[in-house]
């Protein structure tokens, strides 16, 4: 029997979790041992192995991390700002490395990025764009290739995200263009990703718009002093204030130990003065083959879905999905029964013809499975984003964001040699 390949994980997080390692402990036990996770402290390991059910060795020195066990591969899934930071060092000790999406968050970052896989042109690395691998972006993909709807011309893209869904990002550290650069990097980089990957190139320009228009203090019905830093220090209510968290389940059981030692904690306040993303934007693309795109994102929206709109020269392609509303149906929960999806091919002068969408079971509409499977399972495919691809899905979102604070259009090439 072959010696199992190891494996360690940068970050204790909930994608580290269930975006990782759930499907190697279900499906790649055989080949593969996670030999530790490393945090900031021992503790939030330790909260994730309670939350999990599980024993891996904690490391909050990620040095010794690397030194002991010697791994194959390392799987960076930690706070967007600091990926850079941790794929320099595992690329340079040549490990197979990869990085959770955003790969990066600004400019410079991406000359890291380009830097470190120059000075390491042999290890492999790739960002973990797990979105390519949804069963109905996998089943576009398939049509767009198949020449079903001839040359595209342009691309309309709809992200709306529900309170629940849309909130959670302005109640983390994601709302601090810092750490994150925003959704238009933190999220969009999903969809910027896929607009790349369906068009078969890269941006050549961006023109953006974009507010905070939901969350934020200006939006806060609230007096000065009124409000806690955390929900769960706050005395309002859930009557009060509808975006009031509740930090329970596994929300609490990932950041016991930072409760206990009054440090973060994934309820903050939505309507603090430190937020300074946006929540509403659009932006339009125009690519080096000549396609245009417009995207519109929105955070606080009624309900969850996501529209895609692509016209060719020979016939129109749709795409929308709308998550349930219920409460008690989680967004990821892979049970397409639960959503309403459909797939369209509009040939000019034809019937509409309905495409059919294999369902998978798993987080994210199966997506996480399907992207592990090419990650750890051999089951190869040319879903897998290079660190290449990573970069211009990040520097979409790096020129939306220019273009908002300077009201001006942004040349992608400019903007990296800056």
């Amino acid at each position: 029997m072959a010696e199992k390949k190891k494996i360690v994980i940068v970050g204790a997080s909930y994608r580290a979790m269930h975006g990782f390692l759930n499907n190697i402990r279900d499906s790649y036990s055989n080949e593969y041992d996670v030999v530790g996770i490393h945090d900031l402290t021992i503790e939030k390991v330790e909260d994730l192995n309670e939350c999990f059910k599980s024993n891996y060795k904690a490391y909050d020195d990620f040095e010794k991390m690397m030194e002991e066990n010697k791994p194959d591969i390392a799987v960076i899934a930690n706070i967007d700002c600091v990926h850079i930071d941790y794929l320099e060092k595992i690329m340079a000790a040549g490990v197979t490395t990869v990085v959770e999406k955003p790969l990066c968050i600004d400019a410079e970052q991406c000359k890291r990025v380009r830097k470190a896989t120059e000075l390491n042109p042999s290890v492999e690395a790739v960002t973990a764009h797990n979105l390519r691998y949804h069963p109905a972006s996998l089943k576009i993909k398939e049509v767009l290739d198949s020449g079903r709807i001839g040359n595209i011309l342009s691309i309309q893209f709809v992200e709306s995200l529900d309170i629940d869904h849309g909130t959670s990002y302005f109640h983390r550290w994601n709302r601090a263009m810092k750490n994150s650069g925003g959704l238009l990097i933190h999220k969009s980089s999903h969809h910027f990703d896929l607009l790349n990957w369906f068009t078969g190139s890269y941006a050549d320009e961006v023109f953006a718009h974009g507010k905070l228009l939901s969350y934020g203090a200006e939006n806060c019905k609230f007096k000065v002093g009124e409000m806690a830093e955390t929900c769960h220090e706050c005395k309002k209510t859930k009557e009060e204030c509808a975006h009031r968290l509740d930090l329970s389940g596994p929300r609490l059981e990932m950041h016991k130990s930072n409760l206990k030692a009054g440090l973060y904690t994934p309820d903050l306040c939505v309507y603090s003065p430190e937020i300074d993303i946006v929540d509403h934007a659009c932006v339009g693309i125009t690519y080096k083959n000549g396609v245009h795109a417009n995207y519109t994102m929105c955070a606080h929206s009624s309900v969850e879905s996501m529209k895609i709109e692509i016209e060719g020269t020979v016939a129109r392609l749709e795409y929308e999905i709308i998550y349930s509303t219920a409460p008690d149906v989680k967004k990821s929960d892979g049970e397409v029964s639960t959503h309403q999806q459909h797939l369209r091919v509009i040939e000019f002068n034809k019937p509409i013809e309905e495409i059919e969408i294999p369902p998978v079971k798993g987080s994210h509409g199966g997506a996480d499975l399907l992207m592990c499977k090419d990650l750890f399972g051999g089951e190869k495919s040319d879903a897998k984003a290079t660190l290449e691809d990573g970069l211009q899905a990040v520097l979409v979102g790096i020129a939306a964001n220019e273009s908002i604070k300077t009201g001006k259009a942004i040349n992608i090439a400019e903007l990296e040699n800056a």
